[in-house]
């Protein structure tokens, strides 16, 4: 939270210089000057839902590109404190700067956006993730502030895995970084570093070094407080989280009267009386056996956590401040009960993956249950007919024919539904690898950054550039699912990827083993496939024709070839399953 206020100060410092509309201009919603960028970027920390609702009409105006568009509700929502929907929005906004390329800043923004959103939602690893990819950017744009993010949240993450030293060190690469600045953006954010810092060490009790992180904090807060154009209440806010630490840390250094003229500093702010104000200082309230003020403070700070759509850490340190208070004043019923409710919170975390866990043992369980029971059924089936051959000898041709015409029909029947199981199978299977494909992109230089006309033309090299190429060429048309179009070209993809049409083919030969054609054509009858699995309903014509296949019989040879049935047997096989 305190992350965010500082965003909110940069955020408006460029508002400075992007000169927004003035607060005398009309303020009709009618007007094309609002549905801009520089405005949105006005709002939406005052008026979020008026922002995002201005972002809708603006996308049907087409005022904005889509990727500006879902980035501006990324922030709006991370505003409300909805981080899932943020994140949803940030990853739209980034796969499509990613895709187009042609907006490194932006693309680099959101890649930061990205990292702090999924450490909000503890989503360490991936956090992790999206900033090792995201500062190799910052240094070849030359962005400090956005290296100084990233460093930060790597050494964020580093920490809570329980890697301190690791953590540590990055902390301080990212505040080495902007130690000597005199911009005041980027001093505003070594301010931020220095308060968290601070907290970690008191965490980790090493408490002098706190109050000499503390001295350092409240000198630059000085040097910010002395210079023009700040948000107003944007020292103060600095100033209470500072004072309220060093009073802890003086505290734990029998440092008594000097804890308490800090404690004094503290509550002269008038963030000291704000829910985020009072939160601050329930740790210093608490060593000094405060507990009822610790109850109060807690109470207003759960109310503003409450407004999220998600439950974290913070909110789990809510309910242990609360029960040491409670312990403090001895009402070990209250312990208890907020110890339940704090192991259900924890619990809940961790229900979705055993969840998942268990559903996939199950899945595989029924599976081999259906298995064994065809078997059986199947060797059952066998005797009976061997049993009625040998008593009914004067019906044996009868009898024989109406057995083959019987176990034909059965193969058929189970030779489809197998095939559709199969199907499935491999359904899954191609999904989970190319999931697994785009997460490693994520950590791979992207083909717009090789230069083939530098390699040698010898046969290995070429074959591991066109394996580059190729992969991010197959993540942009599954992804944007180009292949549904009927009237893509082998020029359009050329193009994409820059190569001419001999190397293009033998590309997609090399990679696909089969020509474009055949490329494109897979990828259809797979999404073809799927529909008939979700959509029974559609008529076979709007299946191929919603899959890129305007030709019925095209489609049905096509369909036969890959799955060994027609398009009418597997929708009618899969009824009966």
């Amino acid at each position: 939270m305190k992350y965010f206020l500082v965003c909110s100060f940069i955020c408006f410092l460029s508002s400075i210089f992007q000169s927004p509309l003035s607060a005398k201009e009309n303020k009709d919603d009618d007007s094309l000057s609002f549905y801009t960028e520089p405005y949105i970027m006005s709002i939406y920390i005052s008026e979020p839902e008026r922002a995002l609702s201005l972002l809708n009409k603006a996308e049907a105006l087409g005022t904005m590109s889509l990727s500006t568009i879902n980035d501006l509700r990324s922030m709006s929502y991370r505003t409300l404190y909805m981080n899932k929907i943020s994140y949803e929005y940030a990853r739209k906004s980034y796969i499509s700067d990613s895709i187009s390329n042609n907006n490194p800043q932006h693309l680099l923004k959101m890649i930061v956006s990205l990292a702090e959103l999924s450490y909000l939602l503890s989503e360490y690893e991936e956090s992790l993730r999206y900033a090792s990819q995201g500062i190799e950017l910052a240094q070849k744009t030359g962005d400090r502030k956005a290296e100084g993010k990233l460093l930060f949240s790597i050494g964020e993450n580093k920490r809570i895995l329980s890697l301190k030293k690791e953590g540590y060190q990055y902390i301080n690469q990212a505040i080495e970084l902007l130690q000597k600045t005199q911009d005041i953006e980027e001093m505003a954010m070594l301010s931020y570093f220095y308060g968290v810092k601070m907290g970690y060490l008191i965490d980790d009790s090493e408490y002098e070094e706190a109050l000499s992180i503390g001295t350092n904090r409240k000198k630059l807060i000085d040097k910010i407080h002395s210079l023009s154009n700040i948000p107003v209440g944007y020292t103060d806010q600095q100033y209470a989280y500072t004072y309220s630490k060093m009073a802890y840390a003086a505290f734990m250094t029998q440092q008594y009267s000097q804890a308490e003229k800090y404690f004094d500093q503290y509550r002269k702010t008038k963030m000291a009386s704000t829910p985020d104000g009072k939160y601050d200082a329930t740790p210093y309230l608490l060593i000094t056996k405060r507990f009822q003020e610790v109850l109060d403070n807690c109470e207003d700070f759960k109310k503003v956590l409450r407004q999220q759509d998600t439950i974290n850490h913070q909110y789990t340190g809510v309910l242990q401040k609360e029960i040491m208070a409670y312990s403090g004043l001895k009402n070990y019923e209250k312990v208890a009960e907020l110890q339940k409710t704090l192991i259900e919170i924890n619990e809940n975390i961790n229900e979705r993956e055993k969840k998942n866990a268990a559903l996939e043992l199950n899945t595989i369980y029924e599976t081999n249950k259906k298995e064994a029971l065809i078997a059986e059924q199947s060797s059952q089936l066998k005797i009976r007919n061997i049993s009625l051959i040998s008593i009914l000898c004067i019906s044996f041709l009868l009898i024989f024919l109406l057995w083959k015409a019987q176990k034909y029909a059965r193969t058929i029947k189970y030779k489809n539904k197998a095939l559709s199981q199969y199907i499935d199978e491999q359904l899954i299977n191609q999904k989970t690898i190319r999931t697994a494909h785009e997460r490693l992109s994520l950590l791979s230089p992207s083909y717009t950054q090789i230069n083939s006309d530098n390699i040698n033309d010898t046969e290995e090299q070429e074959q591991t550039v066109n394996k580059q190429i190729f992969q991010e060429l197959d993540r942009i048309i599954t992804r944007e699912k180009l292949y549904l179009s009927s009237d893509l070209s082998r020029e359009e993809l050329a193009r994409k990827v820059r190569l001419n049409h001999t190397r293009f083919a033998r590309m997609i030969k090399e990679n696909t083993g089969t020509n474009l054609n055949g490329y494109l054509n897979n990828l259809r009858l797979n999404h073809a496939i799927q529909l008939l699995i979700d959509h029974p309903e559609y008529t076979l014509k709007a299946i191929a024709e919603e899959s890129g296949i305007n030709s019925m019989p095209t489609f049905h040879n096509l369909f036969k070839q890959k799955t060994g049935m027609t398009p009418a047997e597997f929708k009618n096989t899969r009824k009966k399953l």
